[in-house]
């Protein structure tokens, strides 16, 4: 048998996963692979069985992942760390594939099929310059024969003979990590639930609820077209939905309209201990519509687990107080993780969208205005990269870290993926009088193409930690205080940085 190339390797990946998501007797996934000897010794005979569970399958697919890993690490030495990348890339973009059947609507495909692609180009960009370069550069034919595949079985499958998972599976798999909470109320557009809007379960509670022990809203999947405030007199809620872009919750207020910067969030939470798990905010109004949030959070000791925040300039506002946010996608252009609250964002996708012609993109405008305030973002071992549209643009945008919103700004990016989309300077000023001095922006031992900080700005007040003591001043630990709340949460963690 010759020696097995990159893409070899990865088609057995891609389809081991497939098998996680079917199980079909006409489908032998090994015997579809260049390699069918080496795929079957990784996968073993018990992944043949036709009567294990979901929940089996899925543990089964993660313990042989871990057999090709090691592999991979053997095969392709030298290239651990991007190899390793491209391996969180795939799995997320697993997750995305995941959804097209969990619901089997063959119009939603396309959409997750670009995502993919996009985790595609970041891996490939992880190998540029390298032997390995070529052979990724297939792997794209592998994800779009993959699309096939699934949209053959979704079509060959007619919704009346049933999921690939009952809502409640695919439920369990989106949150497994956080367990399955009894709801108290339950919202459903089809009549399933007591309520058919999130409005009318938040106003039910406010008048049902008795004390301030935690209550939970499941908002079953659907597309909820709504503005939704969560007051202070609502702590410790959690809205917990079917997965992202399964429970979406939508509007496109913006500050065209007339209205407030805060007026034009679709969703609004100020009440204490509110944690939203498995659910898409997003504001629709588009690149040209200037101001426009999809969340708001003022909510201290708040937890976002899985969810996903679509927008364009101003998509997510971390208005003030302690925030965690995990696993969770960010897309958008201009300031769009903005505000003045004390967050980190951790393990989290950061999507840089195309803006409208002229304009520049700063991911992040952090508004601290007290040197004494420990308010600050840390976005730690995340990934930053842009959208096939920004791709498209083929470096006519610069897109940046940030921007110094008020005069003692303070943001970290550490450990993370940061595609060359990343102008080289890094950062950029805020229009009018920047306190270069006085704001506080760091970056520590991120890599890809774009963290390169050889021609960062040279302003005073930017720096390149050096130890690792330095930086985990900047962990969940020290930063957040998250050891004392955030077990209450359920939401899975990081304590330190490493």
């Amino acid at each position: 048998m010759s020696k097995p190339s990159l893409l070899h390797f990865y088609i057995i990946a891609t389809l081991l996963f497939s098998r996680s998501i079917f199980c079909s007797e006409s489908i032998s996934f090994c015997d579809r692979t260049p390699f069918p000897e080496l795929c079957n010794a990784i996968v073993g005979p018990k992944f043949e069985s036709r009567n294990s569970g979901i929940k089996e399958s899925i543990n089964q697919a993660h313990e042989a992942l871990g057999h090709f890993l090691v592999m991979a690490r053997t095969v392709f030495d030298g290239h651990v760390k991007g190899w390793t990348d491209c391996l969180e890339l795939y799995k997320d973009a697993r997750h995305h594939l995941n959804l097209s059947t969990s619901h089997l609507n063959p119009t939603h495909f396309q959409k997750w099929l670009t995502e993919a692609l996009v985790k595609h180009q970041a891996c490939q960009n992880g190998f540029n310059g390298s032997n390995l370069s070529s052979h990724l550069k297939h792997l794209v034919f592998v994800l779009q024969n993959f699309s096939k595949t699934l949209v053959d079985l979704l079509a060959e499958n007619k919704p009346s003979a049933g999921k690939i998972f009952t809502a409640d599976e695919h439920r369990m798999i989106q949150i497994a990590d956080v367990g399955l909470p009894q709801a108290n109320f339950v919202v459903a557009q089809d009549g399933s639930g007591a309520f058919k809007t999130i409005n009318e379960a938040v106003q039910a509670a406010k008048q049902q609820r008795t004390g301030t022990d935690r209550f939970v809203i499941y908002v079953k999947s659907g597309v909820y077209n709504e503005n939704v405030n969560i007051d202070a007199s609502m702590p410790n809620l959690t809205l917990m939905g079917d997965g992202i872009d399964v429970t979406v919750i939508t509007n496109d207020k913006n500050s065209e309209q007339g209205i407030s910067l805060y007026d034009t969030a679709t969703f609004q939470v100020w009440g204490a201990g509110f944690i939203a798990i498995g659910i898409t905010f997003e504001n629709t109004a588009g690149p040209g519509k200037s101001q426009a949030v999809a969340l708001l959070s003022a909510s201290d000791q708040s937890a976002f687990y899985k969810c996903s925040f679509k927008g364009y300039q101003d998509t997510l506002c971390l208005l003030q107080n302690r925030q965690i946010y995990r696993e969770c996608d960010i897309y958008g252009t201009i300031d769009f993780i903005f505000g003045d609250a004390t967050a980190v964002l951790q393990k989290c996708n950061i999507y840089v969208q195309k803006p409208v012609l002229g304009q520049e993109n700063a991911i992040t405008a952090q508004g601290r205005i007290d040197p004494n305030s420990s308010t600050g973002f840390v976005i730690h071992n995340s990934r930053v990269v842009g959208t096939m549209e920004l791709a498209a643009a083929r470096g006519s945008v610069r897109t940046f870290l940030g921007r110094p919103w008020k005069d003692y700004s303070r943001v970290v990016f550490i450990m993370c993926f940061l595609d060359g989309l990343i102008d080289p300077e890094g950062w950029m000023p805020f229009p009018g009088s920047s306190a270069f001095g006085s704001m506080y922006y760091a970056e520590y031992k991120n890599n890809g193409k774009g963290s390169d900080t050889a021609g960062r700005v040279k302003w005073p007040g930017y720096h390149v930690l050096m130890t690792d003591e330095e930086a985990e001043e900047y962990s969940v630990r020290k930063f957040l205080g998250g050891d004392s709340w955030i077990p209450q949460t359920g939401v899975p963690f990081n304590s330190g940085l490493f």
